[in-house]
């Protein structure tokens, strides 16, 4: 498949089936987001595979926060749906991996680290989409309240918690804009 067209078939996943990924598949997907970029190949970021105990606690913390959501009247329908989808176990995804940055010592390092462990979720999101393997980076690995569960170190940063399985539907691809209005030229 062309890298470009590879790159728009990939989307986001929030209802999962129950079959497991098989560890050979996995063990590409890992192996995908090693070779992603990073500064003197620093390779600063950790995967940690998240067990039934973390998540449980970390689904607790996601239902907390939809439960806000909920009660907003205005929350776009959307939303709604994916929220709803989500606070079951996480769609039901049956793996669950956050990426997290390792903390730099030096100013750009605190700055290039998380970026590139950023790269390197993308790197494994798109190893996943090669096996039709879906995906959901969630933004609730960040929450304060996450770091204790995981025991994330001070400088430490979780880049993404990101929820994969093979999708009970596949999404249609959402609309994009054309690139050329987010270009700017710089004499």
């Amino acid at each position: 498949m062309e890298i470009l067209q590879h790159i728009k078939s990939r989307r986001t996943v929030r209802r999962f089936k129950p079959d497991p990924i098989p560890q050979t598949v996995l063990d590409e997907m890992f192996e995908a987001a090693m070779w992603a970029p990073s500064p003197a190949n620093s390779q600063p970021w950790d995967f940690y595979v998240i067990g039934p105990e973390a998540r449980g606690k970390i689904l607790g913390l996601l239902q907390a926060k939809a439960k806000e959501f909920f009660a907003d009247p205005d929350l776009p329908e959307p939303k709604r749906k994916a929220l709803e989808a989500l606070q079951a176990d996480f769609g039901g995804a049956p793996y669950m991996v956050a990426v997290v940055s390792r903390g730099g010592s030096e100013p750009m390092e605190q700055i290039e680290y998380p970026l590139s462990a950023a790269t390197a979720v993308q790197n494994l999101c798109l190893a996943a989409s090669a096996h039709d393997i879906g995906s959901i980076w969630l933004s609730v690995g960040s929450a304060p309240p996450v770091r204790p569960i995981l025991g994330i170190k001070e400088g430490e940063s979780v880049v993404a918690l990101l929820a994969l399985g093979y999708p009970e539907d596949v999404p249609p691809a959402p609309p994009r804009e054309d690139y050329r209005t987010h270009m700017k030229e710089i004499p």
